[in-house]
């Protein structure tokens, strides 16, 4: 497919890659707003269509295309349906939480492809998979930084794992369903030692985003003088904090522990109850939460959305017409004033959205007694490892990829390694 390239064919393919990483970033502003136009218009569910008939669209291009080079491989076939159906599958799966979110599939399907052409001009080997599966990624993580950045968009891990996902597929699809003729072979030591690095790059990047917790960008928007729309943002990347509660009680995640909650709670019983009182509305909801972040103060802010999150089920709990949604609704009320009421309790207490006597009974009594939740409050924080232990494994994984480079490096000077590859 590139034999006999030109420096000009080649410069063109990598122009594609930067006009379409490029469009990619520039539309992160105003994505939000576009779907909440076309949902308004024509509903969240066309987003889905949309992107099923995209997939099916290329799917029957690739099967065309193994067609005219009479290439009837059963294998790369099925290949290329599995994948297909992989990607439909999830797409009508995001349907039910964030349909906009399978739009990932389509930019970071063309960018796979478009990388993939851009280094087909100077790597042949098996590697280029890899390659442009590293380097989508990369483009991935950069999205999701530029989102964090821009106001009333956020950052969020599982789509950096999305984007990974979306570039992955489309690779598998070229290597196992089309197979392209011009890419044969295993890398050599020259193409695992761009692996390599290229791989210490894309950790590296991983490895800063988790460590770029609140207080580290207090820490440095404080001592580094910074443009005005970083020291603005009030988003946060990645936080670590721990799980409380017990499977038969109810569990929740929280930025502070068990010994820091009770001292908060006791401490600041009365000044949270008149700030919870003052923003008991909930269309003061969004002012609250840009007033009390969790930078500046975790403690009111996990109170304010739980609280929230109690009266907001159990407002769904009164309109729901179906049984089954209706228990649920009233358990997940129920449980968060639980939650409330054992680790916020001297705040509730003083406040004026305490339950009356009896009216938790109530809701117990009319909810799904089997339905214990894992609030979904703070939901996003890490409390399987440290950020300490995080920054010691991005460590050794950058480490060990740049010492598994520099052993290519020499071991292809010293034995020659890719100097005879074509013959």
């Amino acid at each position: 497919m590139f034999e006999g390239s030109s420096n000009r064919q080649e410069w063109l393919s990598w122009a594609l890659v930067i006009i379409w990483s490029g469009l990619i970033f520039l539309t992160v502003p105003y994505a939000r707003d576009w779907f909440e136009f076309v949902r308004h218009h024509w509903g969240a569910e066309i987003v889905t269509y949309l992107v099923a008939a995209c997939v099916v669209l290329v799917l029957a291009a690739a099967v065309a295309l193994l067609r005219i080079r009479r290439r009837k491989s059963v294998l790369g076939h099925a290949w290329l349906m599995g994948i297909a159906g992989i990607v439909i599958y999830r797409t009508f799966d995001l349907a039910a939480g964030a349909a906009v979110e399978a739009i990932h599939f389509l930019q970071y399907g063309m960018l796979s492809y478009l990388l993939f052409r851009a280094l087909a001009h100077r790597v042949r080997d098996y590697g280029i998979y890899a390659a442009a599966t590293i380097a989508g990624s990369i483009v991935g993580m950069i999205d999701e930084t530029i989102q964090w950045l821009t106001p009333g968009r956020y950052f969020a891990l599982q789509d950096i794992w999305l984007n990974f996902t979306a570039v992955a597929l489309l690779q598998i699809a070229l290597a196992a369903g089309i197979r392209p003729p011009s890419i044969s072979g295993w890398p050599d030591g020259a193409g695992l030692r761009r692996l390599s690095r290229l791989g210490a790059v894309a950790i590296a990047y991983l490895g800063l985003c988790y460590l770029n917790t609140p207080d580290r960008i207090s820490w440095y928007s404080t001592r580094v003088p910074l443009p005005d729309f970083i020291t603005e943002v009030t988003s946060v990347m990645v936080e670590y904090g721990y799980l409380h509660g017990d499977p038969a009680g109810g569990r929740f995640r929280s930025r502070l522990t068990a010994e820091e909650l009770r001292r908060y709670d006791r401490d600041r019983a009365v000044e949270g109850a008149r700030i919870l009182d003052k923003f008991r509305d909930p269309k003061r909801y969004d002012e609250f939460l840009a007033t009390y972040t969790p930078m500046n103060d975790p403690f009111l802010h996990e109170a304010g959305v739980h609280l929230y999150s109690r009266n907001a089920n159990l407002q769904r709990a009164r309109r729901a017409t179906d049984e089954k949604p209706r228990r649920r609704h009233f358990a997940n009320a129920y449980w968060e004033n639980r939650i409330l009421e054992e680790n916020f309790g001297g705040m509730l207490r003083q406040s004026s959205s305490r339950w009356p006597a009896g009216f938790a009974s109530g809701i117990k009594e009319k909810m799904d007694t089997g339905w214990v939740i894992k609030s979904r409050v703070s939901r996003h924080l890490i409390t399987a490892y440290t950020r300490q232990q995080a920054f010691w494994f991005f460590l050794c994984a950058v480490v060990g990829l740049l010492l598994l480079g520099r052993y290519f490096a020499q071991r292809r000077s010293t034995h020659g390694y890719g100097a005879q590859r074509d013959e």
